[in-house]
């Protein structure tokens, strides 16, 4: 199979699947440099500064992924009946239920990509987790207070919608602002604020038995999981594209061995001149001299046998 993958229609294939994994290798390379310079960029964010919440967030348009995290300060007041609570949250290994609200800022204001539909002076809000409680009535009957407050805390993902058909009414499955803009008629964030603090008349969060949930910040710019299975799947179509050229190869070499076998037998037909000790083709031998003597014809009559040695006086009695 070496002779065969030697032959120049096999190397110069060769030589284009070699290409072919080149390229595929260093787009894999390119996606772990691209994985490493996003969390380079995570990981240069001081997001432990507190930064006004206006300066850094627009509602109804994408979070950027480098404002997780980021510490904000925002003052306004909440919407009490603009609340939900999402069951099978965790806090220190107990289970409980998050109990979410939403607040208005002061100066909150529509990203300028936003597409908004309906009465554009609908408030502005995002939702807060107020805290958490492993009771579900306590849950349920928490609320919070209208006054002006002023609170400071990280900004969190929100999450997927999911099916609510099986909870009770006020409860749903995830944070999600798709869900809570149809359910409050607000215009919202696509994040949600953890506080740390929460000052002032209207000040809710971690009251009424609930207990404050903190989001710990990343420590660094984490594994950005998406660039990485990239880089994984063009390793593998780089091994994939040698795997193909083998196979062929193979499937090559297997079919010329089978019509060789079909094929029979090669005979070859080797003349030795006499005097000779070495194997000749038939056009060396004969082009090697005259053959070794021999019944000789002479015209058309019976072959002569040859002279004898003229030397040999011998003979017998």
């Amino acid at each position: 199979m070496l002779r065969l993958a030697l032959t120049p229609r096999w190397l110069g294939f060769l030589a284009l699947v070699l290409v072919l994994v080149t390229a595929f290798v260093g787009l894999s390379a390119w996606q772990v440099n691209r994985a490493q310079h996003k969390n380079e960029v995570l990981s240069a964010q001081d997001v432990d500064e507190v930064k006004d919440f206006n300066s850094v967030m627009a509602a109804q348009v994408p979070l950027p992924s480098f404002r997780l995290d980021q510490r904000v300060e925002l003052s306004g007041h909440y919407l009490p009946e603009a609340q939900v609570v999402v069951p099978d949250r965790l806090l220190d290994g107990a289970d409980g239920f998050w109990v979410v609200t939403m607040f208005v800022p002061d100066g909150a204001r529509l990203g300028e990509e936003a597409v908004v539909e309906g009465e554009p002076d609908k408030d502005i809000a995002v939702p807060v987790l107020r805290g958490w409680t492993a009771d579900e009535q306590t849950a349920m009957e928490s609320r919070a207070s209208s006054g002006e407050t002023t609170i400071v805390g990280r900004i969190g993902p929100v999450d997927a919608p999911q099916d609510t058909r099986d909870l009770p009414a006020g409860q749903v499955r995830t944070v999600s602002t798709s869900q809570l803009v149809n359910a409050f008629d607000v215009y919202s964030y696509s994040g949600i604020v953890f506080p740390e603090q929460d000052t002032g008349p209207g000040a809710s969060a971690a009251t009424g038995g609930l207990d404050l949930v903190t989001l710990e910040k990343q420590e660094d710019g984490g594994l950005d999981l998406q660039s990485a299975a990239y880089a994984v799947e063009w390793l593998v179509f780089a091994a994939f594209a040698l795997y193909i050229w083998w196979r062929l190869l193979r499937d090559a070499y297997v079919t010329q061995r089978a019509r060789a076998a079909e094929a029979g037998p090669v005979e070859y037909v080797v003349v030795k001149a006499a005097g000779e000790s070495e194997l000749r083709p038939e056009r060396t031998a004969a082009a090697s001299g005259p053959a070794a003597p021999g019944p000789t014809h002479s015209g058309r009559g019976t072959p002569t046998a040859p002279h004898p040695n003229p030397k040999d006086t011998t003979r017998g009695d």
